[in-house]
């Protein structure tokens, strides 16, 4: 059984259309990842995870009925199912019924009404809404989960993301059942067991990947690069960053033990780390949630270690550590490393607040790096049992930059830094069995950006006096010297607006919520008004739309977002767009008037 309560949803009618008031919450949502990483740990037997999955669904979604299908190279059979229906279950062909549309796709969907979708039930079916995901590993479909009720509009797409979450976790533990049941058959079929398992934990592995950073590209002149390697197929190190306008914010962490339970956890965790910051929590704040909201939810004797930076838009930045390798910050000035260490205990032990961690501070300058990297390295071993230790591996980072230093004159490039600390570590491992997951970030501040940094100061300088092409050039100039700074792709964005070059200013501004990861209302105003004027109506809705998403009250967004609906004749909606802004803030006077307007104009028009 479920050990928390879920938030219980209702259907109720409303103005003629059904509703759901209810559901699921973020806390919920919280709740029910960890429960799912805890349950599927444990189990050992396939029938045993299928039945799980079941009891989960029913009991989260509150599903009439539930059906996994897996494909056997011909038809998605329905292996586990709550209940039978009538007609029975079928095996299914590509394409055929929803489930059949969702695994040739491999794209979930959400049915609300299946009545007006005939072609993906058979007569006489009961089900009437529906939520269908694909259980991926990586490229390829395994089959499909279906979460089926005989009520139309009972799901929403808070309940399709914990089910494609659901099922990313089904995906990884079934290779970890798969495994363990392979091994209790060994001796009859050894070879072919050994063939499966090394599929299974390569399908775990392309799943565990999906949550390691895929955006690598550079952030306000700070470059990155990363290294991943399980000591099995999959690994309990984990590496994520996350990016938020003014400031970046890395971790990297270590969960105890190896393989498929601690894998498990390093999802989990992911998802707790990304939502603590994206809820602005402070560094020592993020540590106590981490710690409390995972720690009774972790497998017996598990726990973890985590070290966290992060990053200002000045190139200052604060970090904590929870009993995690040292950091290492190479300072070029000095040609020398510094290793940052704070008070703080491991995650997932005893009970811990935030007090019981410490958040110290430093600052990056052009050249510098700092390095974050999981035991796996310091205490590798060479076949001489001679440990490499920090020291080694500062050596070694030492030579290698000077030696890229003199190759391209004077810059470095840290994924080739990077590239050749990994070839120093084969070689001394040579033939040594790697004893840990290994895993590492490097952050890097890049070499040009005071030379760049210089001119944007001109061309702001230009732009004071009225210089229009000096600007423009100061600031190309700038651009090309380092293509990352978020003051410079903001500057020359608003600068082409002005001038009316709107295709210009949206390349720029683009580039800029891209790599800064500037989430803020007005941000998306500004893409939204700049779509606006070049005409691209669909690309400006989606940004207003993200624009009020950030802050509901946004009263220019509302009225904008409206213009938009009627460029595409669209009155009704826009209509509905400022009272729903009129609403939230009824103080706002331009929506009152705005609202009054189109209203009268309708009304006039009928």
């Amino acid at each position: 059984m479920v050990d928390f309560k879920v938030s219980k949803r209702m259907l109720v009618n409303f103005r003629g259309q059904n509703k759901v008031v209810g559901g699921l919450t973020d806390k919920d949502k919280i709740a029910i990842l960890l429960y799912i990483s805890k349950e599927f740990a444990n189990l050992d037997k396939e029938d045993q995870l299928f039945s799980k999955v079941m009891l989960i669904c029913q009991e989260i979604f509150e599903s009439d009925n539930t059906t996994l299908r897996l494909w056997d190279g011909e038809f998605l059979v329905p292996v586990k199912f709550v209940k039978e229906t009538e007609p029975p279950r079928r095996n299914l062909k590509l394409g055929e019924g929803y489930s059949g549309a969702v695994f040739s796709s491999k794209k979930p969907i959400l049915v609300n009404d299946l009545s007006k979708s005939p072609d993906f039930i058979d007569e006489g079916e009961k089900t009437r809404s529906v939520m269908c995901v694909p259980i991926l590993q990586k490229e390829d479909c395994l089959g499909t989960l279906a979460v089926e009720s005989n009520r139309e509009n009972f799901y929403l797409i808070d309940d399709l993301e914990i089910l494609e979450a659901l099922t990313s976790q089904l995906a990884l533990a079934l290779s970890g059942v798969r495994l363990i049941e392979g091994l209790v058959t060994a001796r009859a079929r050894e070879a072919a067991i050994l063939n499966q398992l090394e599929w299974d934990l390569k399908m775990g592995r392309n799943v565990q990947s999906q949550i390691l950073p895929q955006d690598l590209s550079a952030w306000n002149g700070v470059y990155f690069a990363s290294h991943y390697e399980p000591m099995a197929e999959v690994s309990g190190d984990l590496v994520d960053i996350v990016r938020q306008g003014h400031s970046l914010t890395a971790i990297n962490i270590d969960v105890s033990g190896h393989g498929i339970p601690a894998a498990l956890v390093t999802m989990a965790i992911h998802h707790q780390f990304r939502r603590s910051v994206m809820a602005g929590l402070g560094l020592t704040e993020i540590m106590e949630e981490l710690g409390e909201n995972l720690r009774e939810q972790l497998p017996e004797s598990t726990y973890f270690t985590a070290f966290m930076v992060r990053i200002f838009s000045d190139y200052s930045f604060g970090y904590v550590n929870a009993g995690h390798q040292r950091m290492m910050h190479y300072k070029s000035a000095d040609n020398k490393f510094i290793t940052y260490d704070t008070k703080g205990v491991p995650l997932g032990i005893l009970p811990v607040r935030k007090s019981d961690y410490e958040e110290k501070q430093g600052k990056l300058d052009a050249g510098d790096f700092l390095l974050l990297m999981s035991d796996g390295f310091t205490e590798q071993r060479n076949p001489e049992k001679e440990e490499i230790g920090p020291e080694r591996i500062q050596t070694w980072l030492s030579e290698e930059r000077e030696l890229l230093v003199e190759k391209n004159r004077g810059k470095v490039n840290v994924k080739e830094l990077a590239e050749k600390f990994i070839l120093r570590f084969r070689e001394y491992c040579r033939n040594a069995a790697i004893g840990d997951d290994l895993s590492f970030l490097f952050l890097y501040c890049g070499d040009s950006i005071p030379e760049a940094s210089h001119y944007l100061s001109l061309a702001k300088q230009a732009n004071a006096k009225m210089k229009a092409d000096d600007a423009y050039a100061l600031a190309l100039k700038s651009y090309s010297i380092d293509s990352s700074l978020k003051e410079t792709l903001l500057f020359l964005g608003k600068l082409y607006y002005r001038d009316g070059n709107y295709e210009e200013s949206i390349r720029y501004l683009e580039a800029y919520l891209k790599t800064s990861g500037d989430n803020t209302a007005s941000s998306y105003f500004m893409m939204g008004r700049a779509y606006y004027k070049a005409g691209k109506i669909s690309e400006a809705k989606r940004a207003l739309k993200m624009a009020l998403s950030a802050d509901h009250s946004f009263g220019k967004a509302s009225i904008l977002l409206a213009q938009c609906y009627l460029k595409e004749n669209a009155k009704p909606k826009a209509i509905k767009v400022l009272q729903q802004g009129v609403k939230n803030t009824p103080q706002n006077t331009e929506l009152k008037a705005s609202l009054i307007k189109l209203e009268g104009l309708s009304q006039r028009a009928s």
